[in-house]
């Protein structure tokens, strides 16, 4: 079977690595938009440039190799060329062809694009799994490119919440959660044709009978059989081998919760870092005084608000279970949001970093999504409207073009530009301090070695002189005659 990861960002990278060593028996393509992206940051080694994926984790380093470049753009200038450069490195360049089942880890604002360049290359049996941040992608795919369920591909959707940050060089990552630590959680959507049930293959019941609260026994590998849909089996074990991620399969109801969840915590402390900080701010600086634990309260609160008003929509004319709407409350979320930003509390968030780099967010898919609904619904959502405006603005500000308040963009540049020379100021007067430290041991030991030699000539001069006089006493002693003996003759 043949994978297909889009988007080898930190996560992209995080799961194709994990996906070569699991299974590795399995061809995974690596697909890129253009040359540029397998380039590497400054001077390389050999090794670096022939497609290495490379992984740190608390001190262990795990590579993987032998990846296929799937190059997605139909044209570009010089990409016979680069084909031919990538395969005298000895990396496999794809002809093509249907994909069987595709990852898909790029930023939200930009899958709609991305599988715009290879939708054509998407059946009905292939599988889509979508690992991102926010939601409405699902949707937003669905209504552009198969509005007809006889023609869609099936669908994971998934969540993790395993930290990653970018490394030294492209394909190398820190990934940040210890061992044992974070999650991968999946769920199936169900089948757009109505033909398989995937909760009945996996968990022997139907949808309905299935509590949506609690943890219900998780699928383990290998799966049982599916003749009707091979590659979501297949897709499945694949993830489920990847043990290091601590991989889970979750009836789609309870996923989805997980889903919600982890975008109300998104809308809270990566849209309050990334508006407040600018890309500086971690997350802990949210939990550490008061007006940040009233930021995270009122957030969470109005986020409460949508969520309860979405499930009491969604139940219809029935109640929501009590559990759901506990974990939904106002509360709940607000534990939970702290928790978490205690747990990461030196961690940026990639809407943070995004912000500082000037680069596009994906915060319409996050507190975005939470003005859309509620506007649907008729809650107001002030805080996520007004946070969804900060969050542009201040990437606006940092560069996007570089148009939008030139001067305020210029202070703060010209003030990371002062704080990275004070510390290569700092770093070049240790270097100096260092050398002069060397310096002043070598001409010690010189000095030192100059004593000794002169010591040893001035001995072997005094050794010399003394032999001299010993010599010239011998000498005169064997020139001195000695009186006669005279004999008494007593």
């Amino acid at each position: 079977m043949r994978f297909h990861v889009l988007g080898i960002g930190s996560i992209g990278t995080l799961v194709a690595h994990n996906l070569r060593r699991a299974v590795p028996s399995a061809e995974v393509n690596l697909l890129q938009r253009r040359a540029k992206n397998l380039r590497g940051k400054g001077k390389e080694t050999d090794r670096e440039r022939n497609l290495t994926l490379e992984v740190q984790r608390h001190g262990t380093k795990t590579v993987s190799s032998g990846y296929v470049v799937d190059l997605t753009k139909a044209d570009w200038p010089g990409k016979e060329h680069f084909k031919t450069e990538l395969e005298e490195q000895g990396i496999a360049v794809s002809a093509g062809g249907p994909i069987d089942s595709l990852i898909v880890c790029t930023k939200a604002q930009g899958t709609s694009h991305a599988i715009g360049e290879i939708a054509d290359r998407i059946q009905p049996s292939s599988v889509i799994t979508l690992l991102q941040n926010g939601m409405g992608v699902y949707d937003e795919l669905c209504a552009k490119y198969w509005p007809d369920p006889g023609l869609r591909p099936q669908f994971i959707l998934g969540t993790t919440t395993h930290g990653v940050t970018p490394g030294e060089r492209n394909g190398s990552i820190l990934h940040m959660t210890k061992p044992g630590d974070g999650a991968l959680k999946l769920g199936v959507v169900p089948d757009p044709r109505g033909k398989t049930s995937y909760d009945r293959w996996l968990w022997g019941s139907a949808a309905s009978r299935i509590p949506s609260v609690g943890q219900p026994i998780a699928p383990t590998y290998p799966l049982p059989k599916l003749n009707a849909e091979p590659n979501v089996r297949e897709t499945l074990n694949a993830f489920l081998s990847m043990t290091e991620l601590n991989p889970e399969v979750l009836p789609m109801a309870n996923l989805y919760h997980e889903l919600l969840l982890k975008v109300a915590v998104n809308a809270t402390i990566n849209a309050l870092t990334a508006s407040l900080g600018g890309g500086f701010m971690r997350n802990g600086d949210l939990v550490r005084s008061s007006p940040g634990f009233q930021l995270i309260k009122q957030t969470a609160a109005e986020t409460s608000a949508v969520l309860q008003a979405y499930l009491r929509n969604l139940a219809g004319g029935h109640p929501p279970e009590p559990e759901v709407m506990r974990l939904f409350s106002a509360t709940s979320l607000e534990d939970r949001i702290k928790s978490i930003a205690t747990q990461t509390q030196d961690n940026t968030s990639s809407m943070a970093m995004d912000v500082k780099a000037g680069r596009d967010t994906e915060i319409d898919y996050i507190n975005g999504f939470f003005v859309a609904l509620g506007t649907k619904l008729g809650v107001p959502t002030p805080l996520n409207r007004m946070l969804v405006q900060m969050v542009k603005l201040r990437a606006e500000m940092a560069g996007l073009g570089n148009t939008f308040l030139p001067p305020i963009v210029d202070v703060i540049k010209r003030r990371e530009r002062k704080m990275v020379n004070k510390q290569e100021e700092k770093l070049a007067r240790r270097a100096l301090s260092l050398e002069e430290k060397r310096l002043s041991l070598e001409r010690i030991e010189q000095r030192e070695s100059e004593l000794e030699k002169r010591e040893r000539r001035r001995a072997r001069k005094s050794a010399k002189r003394q032999k001299v006089r010993e010599q010239e006493a011998a000498r005169k002693l064997a020139t001195v005659e000695m009186p006669p003996v005279v004999m008494s003759s007593k």
